[in-house]
Parts: structure tokens; sequence; C-alpha cells
């Protein structure tokens, strides 16, 4: 069967239910760590170490993106730089169908990748210094007007906002950077949705942003796996390992046994 052919059928995901004024992360281990799931309208920051590769976020956060759309809820993201909006839409093709990711899926993108895609939003030449011309920026903001709207659908529900702060940062500098993401803070708590930021080592914008913050935490990569670790609310390091029996892309939480 081609690539494609498999991409149109969805295996099976059974939604993990919301708590009342929370959204469930899809990994039931993660959510009780937090106290139920993550609270309407917070922002959480993943600090990620250079030992993660990509194939180790796609573990902990397909989960939390699939389980948002099975609910019909959307995601407007800006990707890592090493990922592309083709590569991100095939990795969650895998879990969801086809139109369900078109329609309630907007990627940002910056340097032009796949521009003519619907599920792109093609903000090349619109944002940053020094190209922030007025008319820019309401192009800018017509797009991303427009992208709120598919992921929130005709219901207008809350959706993830996710964002790897390097490309913030490469665009706009540390501070603009900063003005940018604070803007969408206020916007995000405003409306209830959930906004999740990811952060490479050396980004001189996390100190800024780690003070909007209602969770943070740290991954890495072990000898074990994928590491992750909480410094709010504060939990020790727990691995993330496939729930083998629910199959992927279900995963646990394991603490990691501690040091000699």
């Amino acid at each position: 069967m081609s690539t494609v052919a498999k991409a149109s059928v969805a295996p099976e995901w059974k939604p993990v239910a919301d708590p009342d004024g929370r959204f469930s992360s899809g990994i039931p281990d993660l959510d009780r760590l937090l106290g139920g799931g993550f609270r309407r309208g917070s922002f959480a920051l993943f600090n990620t170490d250079a030992s993660v590769a990509s194939e180790d976020l796609h573990l902990l956060w397909t989960p939390i993106w699939i389980n948002f759309l099975h609910q019909s809820r959307g995601i407007i993201a800006v990707l890592p730089a090493r990922e592309s909006p083709a590569s991100f839409r095939s990795a969650v093709l895998a879990h969801v169908s086809r139109r369900l990711f078109d329609s309630r899926v907007r990627i940002v993108d910056y340097v032009g990748e796949d521009d003519d895609a619907p599920y792109v939003v093609s903000l090349r030449g619109l944002s940053g210094p020094p190209r922030g011309s007025r008319k820019a920026a309401m192009e800018g903001m017509r797009k991303m007007e427009a992208a709120a709207k598919a992921a929130g659908g005709s219901r207008g529900r809350p959706f993830l906002e996710f964002t790897a702060l390097e490309i913030l940062e490469t665009i706009a500098g540390p501070e603009g950077a900063s003005r940018m993401y604070l803007f969408g803070v206020k916007r995000t708590r405003a409306v209830g949705n959930l906004g999740i930021a990811v952060a490479r080592p050396g980004l001189q914008i996390v100190d800024g942003v780690r003070s909007m913050m209602d969770y943070e935490f740290g991954l890495r990569r072990t000898e074990l796996g994928l590491e992750i670790s909480g410094v709010r609310p504060s939990f020790s390091a727990h691995v993330v390992v496939l729930d083998r029996p629910r199959g992927g892309p279900h995963v646990a939480l394991v603490p990691s046994p501690p040091i000699p």
C-alpha cells in the first residue's frame, strides 16, 4: 500500500476526556502529575537538552496533538527549525484523517516552505524587522486571524498554540520575540486556549518567557530514553516509554531509577 493510501486511514485513538477546567495531555500519567491536566488558558514551557532529537519530541507530543484533534480542537503551530510543515503533517496523519488535519491545523511558516499547502500560513516577508511595514503587519494579522478561525472551527472551540521559541528569536531578536510572545500570552489566556512553548539551549528569550509560564519542564535523553522532569509543578524525572498494552502512540511515564 502506498504512503498516501496509508495516510488516508487513521488508526483508532480514544480521546482522553478533559477534566473540568483543564485540557488532558492525552497521557494519563502526565495528567496525574499535573493535577488533572493543563489548566485552560495556561502556558507550558518545555526546555530541551541538546541531546533530545525530533523523534523524542514526537514521542511525547504526538498524544497531545492528536488528543486535541480528536476532540474537535485545532492546532496552530510554529515548528522547530528541524521540522517542516510537510513532515509534521505526515507524522500526524498516521493518527488523524487528512480532512481533519487540513481543516483544523495551521502551521505558521516564515521561510516559504510548502507555501501552497492549505494548512500553511505563510508569513514570509510579513513579520520581523526590518520588513515590518504597516501594510505587511496588517496582512500578517489577517492571515493569523483566518488561521485562528480555522483552528477554532465553526463553534469557536479552544485550540492548542504550539510555538518553537527559536523561530521567534531568529526572526525578531530576543526583545522583539518577547514582545510577540507576550501579546500571544494575553490573547491565549483571554480565550482559554492552551499554549505550549519549546526552547532549545542558548536562547536569550527564555528568561523573559519563563515568568509568563504556568508550567515548566525539562527534557533530556539518557541511556534509558527521553526523560521529563517537572519544575512547575515539581516532580522527579520520568522516562517516556511506549504504552505497550494500548499500543502507540500511547505513552506512559515511568519514574527514573535513582542515581547510585
